[in-house]
């Protein structure tokens, strides 16, 4: 809502509910002064995202109308909790990357010598998948990288469906000359081989925050381009203003069958549910 007042040439006068202003200057120029009431302006953001298969999550966080003013760089005195945020928001990535080209076998790409040099790694990586969209277009896949203990790197790739293994492992040893390839479903403990791959290869992805690399972690996650991550924006029924978890729950019975999981900020209106357990 805005208040809106006119000031003549020479006169003054005080918006109403604020405080009075200060001219811009004379020579025949109204004065403008505007007061908005933010509070109407405040909303929740709820994302449905729907993979198909009953594979259904939906976050929520309120977006107030007023933002916070930031901290400098490093200088937040809640350092470890946005750090945390940062694990958080790069698995989130990944789990929706890896749904959303419904990912189902592993595809795992090595070296026969000790190739340590991440760089190097990094240069194979990229001119094998460019031999491999020159021969499949479509191809997609989400990618992270880990480190042996004997300091080699390798890749590991989350792919959708059965694989042309003769051409993936020639296109990786015309790259690297001598080293391997292997291609297999994951070990489920779910009756879903997607989110068993969201957990196989977030755990390599969390294990690369844990070293406290920042700037080798932003590297070692690569997905192909062009990826599609289903997004729906929910409208909050006035009637479940303050009761966002039970329109939820209610959003996930209704699109995907069940309510799997569900988690709530401690620190802020905001949370996240699933359809899967």
């Amino acid at each position: 809502m805005r208040n809106t007042i006119v000031l003549p040439e020479g006169g003054a006068a005080a918006p109403t509910g604020g405080a009075a202003a200060g001219g811009r200057g004379s020579g025949g120029r109204a004065l403008r002064l505007d007061n908005r009431t933010h509070l109407d302006e405040a909303r929740y953001r709820i994302v449905q995202r729907d993979y198909g298969n009953g594979l259904v999550e939906i976050g929520w966080s309120f977006i107030p109308a007023l933002k916070p003013n930031k901290a400098g760089k490093g200088l937040s005195d809640q350092r470890a909790a946005n750090e945390e945020r940062a694990v958080r928001r790069a698995r989130s990535k990944l789990r929706q990357l890896i749904l959303s080209i419904r990912a189902d076998h592993l595809l795992t790409l090595t070296y026969r010598e000790n190739v340590s040099d991440f760089s190097r790694s990094c240069a194979d990586f990229s001119k094998f998948v460019r031999l491999i969209k020159g021969k499949m277009p479509d191809w997609a896949y989400v990618a992270i990288a880990e480190q042996q203990k004997r300091g080699a790197w390798h890749w590991h790739l989350g792919v959708c469906g059965r694989q042309n293994v003769d051409l993936l492992r020639e296109c990786w040893r015309h790259v690297v000359e001598e080293g391997n390839i292997d291609v297999k479903p994951p070990k489920r403990t779910t009756k879903h081989r997607q989110l068993a791959l969201v957990k196989y290869l977030g755990k390599y992805l969390a294990k690369g925050f844990k070293e406290g690399n920042r700037e080798l972690n932003a590297r070692r996650f690569r997905a192909s381009r062009g990826i599609q991550v289903p997004a729906q924006l929910l409208q909050l029924p006035q009637d479940y203003y303050g009761r966002v978890r039970t329109f939820v729950e209610g959003q996930l019975y209704s699109v995907g069958g069940q309510v799997g999981y569900v988690w709530e900020a401690n620190d802020a209106p905001a949370g996240w549910a699933c359809s899967w357990r």
